[in-house]
């Protein structure tokens, strides 16, 4: 039997193809790069110093970095550096691209703070580069995709090239970013992590950071284990995006310049990095040293809570980067913590890195709100499918504990504070950016307290109306009049005291989300919509605008992911 191959399919496919190689190879590139650039800079940190001299080195390479970003910041005209949050952000709108500009620029300001010293992270970077990539390459040709594919897809690469892992990066860009599943989305999507992952290897060999690692206890027990230090590990990953937080709003707290924030958080870093190096910049080699348990409690003890701290008063201050690299640093530092407690109190005695790679997952995955992406980052890094199984055992207790004190992510917090909710996904997201003023209508009928139930009832019927809102003396909503209590009222008598003078009403200002959510206990005509400033009636809306309004919206979103 023969089988059709319609052109359609046949142009779904190569636009597959073209999407998935072109991003997959830019982000192959991208990440090499931005890791070489910083590593060769970093190299100046890495020869051993005395306590002064560390403090006079970061003194300078802080400091310089300091007035680049400055500089790059005036220059961008950026008031605020965009992030992962950002991309997240972008693919729940409709209209959905990505300030390219800014893209590049905030990319070049983690760079810098990266080489500077800075506690910052460099995937966070690369997952905002590689949507921007995105957003950039659909701008330039017609391919049947959205604008959400393309970003995901680059995404997808710059997780694939950064850790080693093309199915992490597939899942990643699904399940923090995109949020939804769609089998054209799929392909792309796929083919650019793939290719991404293979283009590094294939030209850019490296080791595997972890070596193929081997329980040392049975499945059963270490999934016991991590169950019982998920919750630990939880705690450590709200304390520290809470901190994260905390040092952010200090400085509009403090009433700081630009300048004296700069000034204050070299000199504190500077410090932090001569006392405990090791929690300075990415951070690599300190993991590693943690993962191969070569560190002292007290020094582990000083390694997290030095990296909580460093980190954040790197981000809050005035330097910019990810958060993913010091969650993975700080979460190995928590598993190794509580590795060496529970060898000393005798209630159980690890011999190899399994509780510090679960806190590690388990950490992250709480941070950036993805706990099937770290478990596979473990399967692919580690090449243990029982690691990876206790370490998702560890992910999602630990994700249980963060999301009740803190919420989904780091990132939709950072969005919450912009008042951009993603709880409800992109239908909520959208009806609460969407405002009721285009459906407020002007058509209503205004009586004043002297009216006579008689001419009130008259003025109703001529215009075919049902209800009527009472004016006050300097012009104030003072309530609203039915038809149906007035017909059985003597003519001759006045309306004033018929008036329900605390109806169900809108602000001028509100979403339709919260129409819809007012609307839902609503009764009658239309719903008055008030001036919030003056309390002054500006017009009415019906549920029916409402409704409409609200299916109008769901068809746009039907449309769009249709399109994935």
């Amino acid at each position: 039997m023969a089988i059709k191959v319609s052109n359609n399919a046949v142009l779904l496919l190569l636009g597959a193809m073209f999407v998935g190689v072109a991003l997959g190879a830019a982000g192959a590139v991208i990440a090499h790069y931005f890791r070489l650039g910083i590593n060769l800079i970093s190299v100046v940190f890495e020869k051993p110093q005395t306590f002064f001299q560390t403090f006079i080195l970061y003194n300078f390479t802080l400091g310089l970095a300091v007035f680049l970003i400055l500089w790059l910041k005036k220059i961008s005209k950026a008031s605020e550096w965009h992030g992962p949050a950002d991309s997240i952000y972008s693919v729940h709108r409709i209209d959905n691209e990505i300030n390219v500009k800014l893209g590049i620029f905030s990319t070049v300001a983690a760079f810098i703070s990266a080489s500077g010293g800075a506690s910052v992270g460099q995937y966070g970077p690369l997952v905002h580069l590689g949507a921007t990539i995105g957003s950039w390459v659909k701008t330039k040709v017609s391919l049947n995709f959205s604008t959400d594919v393309f970003i995901g897809a680059g995404i997808a690469a710059a997780i694939s090239a950064g850790f080693g892992a093309p199915f992490a990066g597939i899942i990643f860009a699904h399940e923090a970013i995109l949020r939804h599943f769609a089998f054209k989305a799929l392909a792309p999507i796929a083919i650019a992590s793939t290719v991404s992952f293979g283009i590094t290897q294939a030209v850019w060999p490296s080791v595997p950071f972890f070596e193929q690692t081997v329980l040392s206890e049975t499945i059963s027990l270490m999934i016991l284990v991590s169950c019982l230090v998920g919750p630990v590990f939880g705690l450590i990953a709200v304390l520290f995006m809470k901190s994260l937080l905390f040092f952010a709003s200090l400085p509009r707290v403090l009433n700081l310049r630009q300048i004296h924030s700069a000034a204050i958080m070299v000199l504190s870093l500077s410090l932090i990095g001569a006392f405990v190096p090791g929690v300075m910049g990415l951070g690599s080699e300190t993991l590693g040293s943690l993962i191969q348990e070569k560190t002292l409690l007290l020094t582990v003890l000083l390694i997290l809570f030095g990296k909580i701290i460093a980190t954040s008063i790197s981000l809050g201050f005035g330097f910019f980067g990810g958060v993913f690299s010091p969650a993975l640093l700080i979460g190995a530092a928590a598993g190794a913590a509580v590795s060496q407690i529970l060898t000393m109190s005798g209630l159980y005695v690890s011999s190899g890195p399994e509780i510090i790679i679960c806190g590690m997952a388990a950490v992250a995955g709480a941070v950036i709100g993805a706990p099937i992406s770290m478990t596979i980052i473990v399967l692919e890094l580690t090449g243990s499918y029982e690691l990876a199984m206790m370490s998702l055992t560890g992910i999602v207790t630990a994700i249980m504990f963060s999301h009740h004190y803190f919420g989904h992510s780091y990132f939709d917090k950072q969005l919450l504070l912009r008042n951009i909710d993603l709880s409800h996904g992109r239908s909520g997201l959208l009806l609460m950016e969407n405002s009721i003023e285009p459906m407020v209508s002007p058509d209503f009928i205004t009586i004043k307290r002297k009216t006579t139930v008689a001419n009130a009832i008259k003025l109703m019927a001529l215009d075919k109306k049902s209800e009527a809102y009472l004016a006050g003396e300097n012009g104030t909503f003072a309530g609203k009049v039915y038809l149906s209590s007035l017909v059985a009222i003597k003519p001759e008598k006045l309306v004033e005291p018929y008036v329900d003078e605390k109806p169900i009403f809108l602000n001028s200002d509100a979403s339709l989300q919260q129409a819809i959510e007012i609307a839902s206990d609503f009764i009658g005509e239309a719903i008055p919509v008030l001036d919030r400033s003056n309390n002054t009636l500006i017009g009415v809306i019906s549920e029916g605008d409402i409704f409409k309004a609200y299916l109008s919206l769901q068809t746009q979103i039907i449309d769009l992911e249709h399109k994935d």
